[in-house]
């Protein structure tokens, strides 16, 4: 079974499980409907006869029924949404695997950044980027870990294999990571900035000093005892003590208006959030992993007790903050018993014993959403593997490496060896110069995150990368193209003091000047970069450039791509071959489009 053919089936057997709890849905409101009618004919009929016994019973049991039967629908209305996310979601990698996904909204264009030494050129974020493609992370924090991945990745071999033992297991864990993005779908919150919510959950300073707590404890007890004793003796003087144990139970009350009310509604702001977090750990919490790095992440939830034990706790508080949403039992519980204030101890002594872990919490459920995503790229594709590394000097080896964002049967793969060398890569318009360039960038991104990589074989070792290619004038700042460019390849060059591995990937060099400046500069530039730490590829249309081959052989090569010219139509095989091109298309490509030469 192929890819897309098992995505079919699973959404064949949402889609089947959909239809029986409509069914059940539909039951069940019905016996809902029912139930309530009867207890509106059982009050009826009680008002005119109320004294059978029978009439009574029966209200009671339809009474029992309607509740029984409200929340079995609910529990089904619950279930429905879930299985209306999974094929949304399911939905979702089959448009991945199409090539569709480039209508999905979240692209990420939040992230771009022009300054970046390879993102913007390498589509990592915006419209058809490497984000759009793979995310699937629904949380704040588990956006920006991606996010942060796929920019600036740890270059330690260990961490990349760390993640790579990860990102395998789960890409034969297709139904946890579907369910996975499904609870960070059910509630739209948990994308919000957590840095509020840990800030207020890890601030254990107590609202009032321990004595005036025990004040507020033991206070209504007293109150109650004293309640009791004036009622049996009804001594006048009782009477008026008692009437200023309640004055001084209001003046608290007024106090907890300042002090503790704001407080209180703050957590209560974050009810949702922790109720989507809560779903999230019970189920890591119940899935069995091999993997030793998913054991340890999951091994973070269990710290005390499980997370989802002691978010329940925490749900237990906000259900007794919420009593404030029935106004009559909330002003006799706190005039009685300072209900407000013993919600803000409860909540003050969970925050002591747990606040520290909400932040590991979080970060472990974000961890988790990183390495699905990574997956993602495996569960559309067969034509994938994980990539070794090895070596201190630049190098890049790879069979069959094709670009990752192009739909898989449109794509071409071209072998690559690259020993500390630099490339300069010659060809027509249009012939593949700079999908070549981004096929290598990209790959080594997916690398370096941990995924795997669009090849049927790749062995590299730990690069810097750096970009110049998607370049363009500034005209806010009064910036032409080939001053940008400069500043561009300026970038490249002030890194290689550091003698850090390094890959540079330039297309068309100086595109912005008049030609013999261009070659000039282009030389000048490759001689700087030729060094043993740097290694690279170069686009150029200069064939004066392909020269310095013969100056320098062990280090520079001679690539290009090629077309055909059939039935007086071009024909490009975007396939790379050794040796400088000898051919050239702009003027039948002026021609094609009707402009005369």
């Amino acid at each position: 079974m192929d890819k897309t053919d098992a995505f079919i089936s699973r959404s064949k057997n949402l889609k089947s499980q959909e239809l029986v709890l409509k069914k059940s849905h539909s039951v069940f409101g019905t016996l809902r409907l029912i139930a309530f009618i009867g207890i509106l004919i059982l009050v009826f009929l009680i008002i005119k006869k109320p004294s059978s016994i029978i009439l009574l019973i029966g209200l009671l049991i339809s009474a029992i029924l309607f509740i029984i039967f409200l929340v079995h629908d609910r529990n089904l209305s619950s279930k429905l949404k879930k299985f209306r996310r999974l094929l949304l979601i399911n939905d979702k990698y089959m448009k991945r695997i199409a090539g569709t996904w480039t209508e999905f909204e979240d692209n990420g264009e939040a992230f771009k950044d022009l300054q970046h030494p390879y993102s913007n050129d390498l589509d990592i974020f915006g419209s058809n980027s490497l984000f759009q493609l793979i995310n699937t992370t629904k949380t704040f924090l588990g956006r920006n870990k991606l996010v942060s991945l796929l920019k600036s990745p740890e270059l330690s071999t260990e961490s990349i294999k760390k993640r790579q033992s990860a990102v395998k297991e789960l890409s034969g864990k297709i139904e946890f990571c579907e369910n996975l993005e499904d609870e960070g779908m059910s509630n739209i919150k948990i994308s919000n900035d957590t840095n509020e919510l840990l800030n207020f959950i890890e601030d254990l300073n107590n609202t009032f000093k321990d004595y005036i707590k025990k004040i507020i404890t033991l206070l209504p007890i007293v109150t109650i005892i004293f309640c009791v004793i004036t009622m049996i003796l009804k001594i006048p003087i009782l009477y008026d003590i008692l009437l200023i144990l309640f004055l001084v139970h209001a003046f608290i009350n007024v106090i907890s208006l300042i002090k503790v009310y704001p407080v209180l509604n703050s957590m209560e702001s974050f009810n949702n959030d922790f109720a989507a977090y809560g779903h999230i750990f019970k189920l890591i919490e119940k899935e069995n992993f091999k993997d030793s790095y998913l054991n340890q992440l999951k091994d973070n939830l269990f710290v005390k007790d499980k997370a989802s034990n002691i978010l329940k706790k925490l749900d237990t508080i906000i259900s007794a903050i919420n009593f404030r949403n029935n106004f009559l039992l909330y002003i006799v519980l706190n005039l009685l018993f300072f209900w407000d204030y013993r919600c803000l101890f409860y909540l003050e002594t969970w925050k002591g014993n747990y606040g520290t872990l909400i932040r590991k919490y979080l970060e472990t459920a974000a961890d988790f959403e990183v390495i699905s995503s990574l997956a993602t790229i495996s569960h559309l594709d067969s034509n994938l593997c994980y990539p070794t590394f090895s070596g201190t000097n630049p190098k890049i080896n790879a069979s069959d490496l094709g670009h990752p964002l192009i739909l898989a049967s449109d794509r071409i793969y071209n072998n690559v060896d690259l020993k500390n060398n630099i490339f300069i890569i010659t060809g027509s318009n249009m012939s593949g110069k700079t999908t070549f360039l981004r096929t290598m960038g990209i790959n080594l991104v997916l690398a370096y995150a941990g995924a795997p990589v669009c090849a049927k074989a790749m062995d590299c070792s730990l690069l810097k990368i750096f970009t110049s290619m998607r370049i363009s004038d500034d005209l806010s700042k009064g910036l032409s193209t080939f001053y940008v460019e400069l500043t561009r390849i300026k970038t490249i060059l002030d890194f290689l003091p550091q003698k850090d591995p390094m890959l540079f990937l330039i297309d068309e060099i100086f595109r912005g000047t008049n030609s013999n400046d261009r070659i000039i500069g282009a030389k000048t530039v490759l001689k700087n970069l030729d060094k043993e730490w740097c290694a690279g590829l170069i686009s150029t249309h200069d064939f004066e450039l392909c020269d310095l081959e013969k100056v320098n052989d062990d280090r520079i090569k001679n690539y290009h791509f090629r077309e055909d010219y059939t039935d007086n139509k071009i024909h490009f095989d975007y396939k790379l071959r050794q040796g400088r091109s000898d051919t050239t298309n702009a003027k039948y490509l002026m021609k094609m489009v009707g402009i005369d030469i």
